[in-house]
């Protein structure tokens, strides 16, 4: 897209933009109370209670975007992972770069590929580390609060973009309660839910909740014929609330859950344009040297990875692991304030090894691999000759303190003070050296990764009138962070013996401004100015130079418009967004050119020389047509451009091809739709003698999506449609009946720069295949 093109969209978003906020601002102002649900997640028109500015409120009166799922549209719409929340929620991206081990959501155009997420995930409060540890299964939940825009003043570490916050359900301190359910569906689908709560005595109560579940995965693998994306995880949480007195709560929580999961389905794509003289090559051999266009998608027997031990790998396909995850939430009231004070510790433990090559050779006479003519051909039908394999471990230990006032005075205030501590032990079996005497004199590379974060914050809001309020919010952190890496034998020698120490600080200043007024008395207006600010690392790629082996901190300035409105005796709901982020010093990945040996994925690591402007607008909304009618929706148009970058090692690519280098300004930043739609209508009545019967169905559509920042490669349009069919009886049972991805769209989910192990080497997209269509039933009890 030209910059004049740009221009004049950018405009035409805007003028949307005010003209959505006059029409709905000009409407008759309703007697009722500000309805609640905003977006698809929204069954009723009731008041919805939310914590994402750390105090409650409803979530028409919050001045910020924030979408919420009660825990209502968590059950009735099947909301069970990242994925679920990424179709339904305007402004929210999911992408399995690496299926479980390297999760990708992406707020407002917010991507990256390396480096920390740009979103935070919190549990209950508590910050989740890492790009494995973030997907859950989303059982027991009270709610799910998604909140759009830099967080960093008052959630803290790396919200860079934005901020999921997944809240838990309380013990009940009543008359027990308890639920249970089992869903079965095809390609081996077995899931089984189960929870009690209740009171220990007058001032004690828990609650206790379990799962498990099985998936024989939507894939097999073409190679050996085994189920390449199964599932087999399993879980358990235990909360316990005491209130020993009327002034303090305190909240002990405790999940344990582990998991043996399959390889993401994921295949490389042979190159299709642009001929040349690859790397090792003759003249006489040329080979396509880029995919050009729209990637297909996997077949679902058609996986090119191994899946069955050959004798070389260093642990079973797949990815293994166990978590522990712990908090303490103590709150305190002095009347005039509360006191809150969370403690956490969480530990996990991962082990996988995935096929490293994800080809085969289909060349009679062998395939030439990086290094060809020195190096010897690969076999015909051969495919396993690498692996990417690795035992991680992960612990985070955090402490948060904040001191919040308590009632109804014009000026609110807020201090705080949070401590952050991460260690991350790898063991990279994979980069192991190549003969079992030297793995007996040097063991495996591995390395210890140590964060260490300590901030202060807080926030001031004032109501300078019965109309106009205003809050300021500042956080100020400092980081320190040390990476190590050595073999896992002492004494060795040769390249494994080399032990590389590095080190790095940062500190980050983050304010928010935020001027919210009442248009009518349904109508809120806010605006907001906010910075962002995400720590830098190492990067730990083998083929990387000195110089490489760390990046700095990225930061962005955001701007945003809101309007909230609530119509016709709140039976109307109408909200809408527009804003505009100017990021610099953006965490992208670059590739050293082919000289420096190894794969592209070898040479490849995160540098900070982009810029990227991300224009957008966020509609959603929820009209109760009738008593049994409802019809809730959210459209999301982003424009996420890079405004610099420069790839050299694709240039180098292009030389060969004898094709002009390619200026990225103006390219759309990877995995992000310019267009994103959802429909959600959902019928309820009464069947007489106690029973509810329910449908809904969630249409969502997305335009094309880039895979990377040369925009040559692109995933299509998709479109899904899910249907849930429910029955409910007034004395607690439920069945209900769901279809997802009834159109079975096979559009690819995910890919990444990769590497074509039996050609050359030439950089290829690897692409994971789609979630296809699932049908199934679950039968519960509640009481």
């Amino acid at each position: 897209m030209s910059r004049n093109h740009r221009v004049i969209l950018t405009r035409s978003v805007f003028l949307a933009g005010v003209a959505f906020a006059a029409l709905t601002s000009a409407a008759p102002p309703a007697s009722a109370q500000r309805a609640s649900n905003t977006g698809p997640e929204a069954t009723t028109v009731d008041d919805l209670v939310v914590t994402a500015r750390r105090r409650e409120e409803a979530i028409q009166d919050a001045p910020i975007a924030i979408t919420a799922f009660t825990q209502e549209t968590i059950q009735e719409a099947r909301i069970e992972s990242l994925a679920d929340l990424g179709r339904l929620t305007p402004g929210l991206v999911y992408t399995p770069l690496f299926g479980a081990q390297n999760q990708l959501p992406i707020i407002r155009g917010a991507a990256q590929t390396f480096g920390p997420l740009n979103v935070g995930v919190f549990l209950d409060g508590v910050y989740l580390s890492g790009k494995a540890g973030v997907d859950l299964e989303l059982n027991d939940l009270e709610r799910v609060e998604i909140v759009k825009g830099p967080q960093s003043a008052l959630y803290g570490r790396n919200t860079f973009a934005g901020a999921i916050n997944y809240i838990t359900q309380r013990p009940s301190s009543g008359a027990y309660t308890g639920s249970a359910e089992l869903t079965v569906g095809d390609n081996g689908l077995r899931k089984g839910m189960l929870s009690i709560s209740g009171p220990l005595n007058d001032w004690l109560a828990f609650r206790l909740s379990g799962f498990a579940r099985t998936f024989d995965g939507f894939y097999t693998s073409s190679i050996d014929g085994g189920r390449v994306d199964f599932v087999e995880n399993s879980g358990a949480s235990l909360v316990v609330e005491a209130r020993p007195t009327d002034r303090l709560t305190a909240t002990f929580r405790t999940t344990v859950s582990t998991e043996d999961s399959g390889q993401p389905a994921s295949s490389v794509i042979r190159t299709n344009g642009a001929p040349g003289t690859p790397a090792g090559g003759s003249a006489t051999q040329q080979r396509n040297l880029l995919y050009l266009g729209e990637l297909p998608s996997i077949p679902e027997k058609g996986v090119t990875v191994n899946t069955r031990r050959t004798g070389f790998e260093p642990s079973d396909y797949g990815q293994r692991g166990d978590t522990l995850r712990t908090s303490l939430t103590l709150d305190y009231d002095f009347d005039y304030a509360t006191l809150t004070s969370i403690s956490s510790y969480s530990r996990r433990k991962t082990e996988y090894t995935f096929d490293g090559d994800n080809t085969i050779c289909d060349r009679a006479g062998g395939c030439p691999n990086f290094g060809f003519p020195f190096a010897p051909a690969i076999p015909f039908g051969q495919s396993s000759f690498a692996t990417s394999s690795s035992e991680d471990r992960f612990l985070d230990r955090s402490q948060e303190l904040r001191l919040a006032s308590n009632g109804d005075s014009r000026l609110q205030w807020l201090i705080g003070a949070f401590y952050y501590s991460n260690e991350v032990r790898v063991l990279a079996k994979s980069q192991a050296p190549l003969t079992q005497a030297a793995v007996n004199t040097n063991g495996v590379p591995r390395s210890r990764t140590e964060i260490d974060s300590i901030a202060v914050f807080g926030s001031l809001a004032y109501e300078f009138s019965d109309r106009l309020r205003g809050s300021v919010e500042l956080r100020y952190e400092e980081e320190d962070q040390s990476y190590q890496q050595a073999p896992s034998r002492a004494g060795g020698t040769g390249a494994s013996a080399l032990v590389r120490n590095s080190k790095q600080s940062f500190d980050f200043t983050t304010p928010r401004v935020t001027l919210d007024y009442d248009l009518t008395e349904n109508s809120l207006l806010y605006g907001i100015i906010a910075r962002g600010a995400k720590a830098g690392g190492f990067n730990t790629n083998l083929n990387i130079t000195t110089a490489q082996w760390t990046y700095q901190p990225e930061y962005s300035w955001n701007y945003e418009i809101g309007l909230k409105n609530t119509l016709l005796d709140g039976d109307l709901i109408l909200n809408a967004a527009l804003f505009y982020t100017d990021w610099t010093d953006q965490q992208v990945a670059c590739q050293n050119p082919v000289t420096l040996g190894g794969t592209s994925t070898q040479r490849t690591y995160t540098c900070n020389v982009g810029k990227a402007e991300v224009l957008g607008l966020e509609l959603d909304g929820v009209w109760q047509l009738t008593d049994t009618l409802t019809l809730s929706g959210n459209y999301a148009y982003t424009d996420a451009t890079y405004s610099a970058f420069v790839d050299d090692s694709l240039a180098a690519t292009l030389v060969l091809a004898g094709r002009p280098p390619i200026d990225f300004n103006g390219n759309h930043l990877p995995y992000v739709p310019e267009h994103k739609l959802v429909i959600s209508p959902q019928y309820e009545r009464e069947l007489g003698n106690g029973v509810n019967f329910s449908v809904r169905a969630d249409v969502a559509y997305q335009s094309r999506a880039y895979l990377r920042a040369d925009n040559l490669q692109y995933f299509g349009e998709k479109t899904t449609l899910d249907l849930r069919v429910t029955l409910r009886g007034e004395d607690g049972w439920r069945i209900q009946a769901y279809a997802d991805n009834v159109l079975d769209d096979d559009t690819p989910t995910a890919g990444v720069r990769f590497f074509d192990s039996v050609n050359y080497s030439v950089s290829s997209p690897l692409v994971t295949g789609a979630d296809r269509r699932q049908i199934g039933v679950a039968i519960g009890y509640s009481f």
